[in-house]
């Protein structure tokens, strides 16, 4: 995503990058200088965060981020909105680029009439295991067999 939005900002033109960010993946502003940077609130309970599974972790940030205020934190919306709101002079954002993985930014967005991309940042090897789906089907490798995996995500 970085290098999407140095390529952007490299073009000219005056685009501005603002990167919001979630205290797990903050970067050094020092290292991005034409960019700005703005936290948001990630809600992750520490406890989901030691465990290391993803999908627990993505579900909690979905679900905070698409949370109301409250007096300890503002609600991703609330910052969101904040960032948009053009500065006098300013011309307005045009977009809002994002990772297919945040659904509470695409709402969030959406609820502000904010156009918005959404790009799948995994991996090739991601991709191979996409790619993979209908042979495992097809072969009978899924849906998993089992009671456990009958949760809803």
């Amino acid at each position: 995503m970085l290098q999407l939005a140095g390529a952007l900002h490299g073009r000219g033109g005056g685009l501005s990058v603002t990167v919001l960010h979630t205290r797990f993946n903050a970067l050094d502003p020092s290292r991005y200088p034409e960019f700005a940077f703005v936290q948001v609130p990630d809600g992750i309970p520490p406890d989901v965060a030691t465990r290391g599974n993803i999908i627990d972790v993505i579900l909690a940030m979905n679900a905070a981020m698409d949370g109301e205020s409250s007096s300890l934190s503002p609600s991703f919306h609330d910052v969101l909105a904040s960032v948009v709101a053009a500065d006098e002079g300013q011309p307005p954002a045009a977009c809002l680029i994002i990772d297919a993985n945040l659904l509470a930014a695409q709402k969030a967005a959406a609820g502000l009439g904010l156009p918005t991309l959404v790009l799948r940042t995994g991996s090739a090897a991601c991709l191979g295991c996409y790619l993979a789906y209908p042979t495992l089907l097809r072969k009978g490798y899924l849906p998993p067999k089992g009671q456990h995996y009958t949760i809803t995500i």
